[in-house]
């Protein structure tokens, strides 16, 4: 099995399914110190309690919109902060939302670019700069999804982003 002894991580749908499951994986597969991402701020911080009760991994909860690139950017400093790096990032978060290719909302389109697009690749740039500057030979994860490949039409603009 491999290992992430001494890692610290930075996993975004930290409160809820894959995000939550891969936070507990790390802790598990010896992280030293991960932070959580979301938006549900008791959900995040309890998922986080529970991984750290149950491994010795500092785990951590940050309420983050990924549509607001200056949230993304605290989390990635505040991660820095309290680790003093980033080894790995895992982008697992993505808004859903049903809509058809006729009813889709301007609003719920650029709501679905940001949080599944825009987010996710601000947050990357800020986790690169750390490892460029510390010569970091880490880790990112970007999770898609086979809709990308295959589409539905409930799924129009969930399916472009």
């Amino acid at each position: 099995m491999n290992r992430i002894d001494g890692k610290i991580a930075i996993v975004t749908g930290g409160s809820q399914g894959l995000g939550a499951a891969i936070a507990r994986n790390f802790a598990e597969m010896g992280a030293k110190g991960i932070i959580t991402l979301g938006r549900n701020e008791e959900k995040g911080k309890k998922v986080a309690a529970e991984i750290s009760k149950d491994t010795d991994c500092d785990v951590e909860f940050v309420k983050t919109d990924l549509a607001v690139v200056s949230q993304c950017r605290q989390a990635v400093a505040h991660t820095k902060n309290k680790f003093g790096k980033v080894d790995i990032l895992v982008n697992a978060a993505g808004l859903t939302d049903r809509g058809n290719i006729v009813e889709t909302s301007e609003e719920l389109f650029d709501r679905m670019i940001n949080i599944n697009v825009k987010g996710p690749f601000f947050l990357t740039q800020e986790v690169v700069k750390i490892m460029i500057e510390q010569d970091i030979k880490g880790s990112i994860v970007n999770i898609g999804s086979q809709a990308a490949l295959t589409g539905q039409p409930f799924l129009a603009s969930y399916s472009l982003s």
